[in-house]
């Protein structure tokens, strides 16, 4: 069978990285903190995608940022369910054999009523206890039972209590996607600031690292709009 190692193995914002919020502190130091240099319409920072990319490569920069919010979406979307999605199940990484593969690659996944899935692992029957493991450790609120190489997967009746807690994995997975933003942030103003005396003034390095942290706060906006809405999906009676 063909796994998906790659895929599966990429470093998720989910787990915790360590950051430095205090990076770019020196080139506060002397400018205008209130927003006025450098700043267009609507409070933008005025510079150019030219002058950007001078001192970092903004398409990567935008692709780092982009896709954290990205699994953001996915995270809210099938971890963060009412009603237990079974493709989350199918697309759950399973550890066997030195190897990562999603759920579906090892077992068979059958929802067989709204209160049960169950998982056939009898192609590949050893890896059984490690499936088991994997559902245990999703944080779906899933309590697996083995019976040989099948699993049954009761699901969670939607109590306001079941809602509650995915409200509060929500707000987890929330605080987790900034923590990853400003983990992007932090590396690109390390980046713009190796470039401090090799041909790039000191305003040009301003203006860099106001937009990086501009791109942050736009995407931490965007981050807290999801999870209003999908708390407010979650608690609505």
């Amino acid at each position: 069978f063909c796994h998906a190692n790659t895929a599966v193995n990429r470093q998720s914002f989910l787990l915790p990285e360590l950051f430095n919020l205090d990076i770019c502190r020196g080139y506060a130091k002397g400018k205008d903190k209130g927003g006025g240099k450098g700043k267009g319409k609507g409070g933008k920072v005025n510079i150019t995608s030219e002058e950007l990319n001078q001192v970092v490569n903004e398409a990567r920069m935008m692709e780092e940022f982009d896709a954290v919010m990205e699994e953001l979406r996915e995270a809210l979307m099938k971890a963060v369910a009412v009603r237990t999605n079974i493709s989350s199940l199918e697309e759950l990484p399973v550890e066997l054999e030195g190897d990562t593969y999603p759920l579906n690659e090892l077992a068979q996944v059958q929802r067989k009523s709204p209160q049960l899935v169950v998982i056939n692992c009898a192609a590949f029957p050893q890896a059984t206890k490690n499936v088991m493991e994997a559902i245990r450790d999703s944080g779906m609120n899933l309590n697996p039972q083995q019976d040989g190489t099948t699993i049954a997967v009761p699901l969670p009746k939607v109590t306001r209590e079941h809602r509650e807690g995915l409200a509060s994995k929500a707000k987890q997975l929330c605080n987790k996607c900034k923590e990853a933003l400003r983990s992007v942030h932090s590396n690109f103003i390390r980046k713009a600031k190796a470039k401090e005396g090799k041909d790039v003034s000191d305003d040009l390095l301003f203006k860099v690292t106001q937009k990086i942290k501009e791109l942050q706060d736009e995407r931490m906006k965007e981050a807290e709009a999801m999870l209003s809405a999908k708390q407010a999906e979650l608690l609505k009676s």
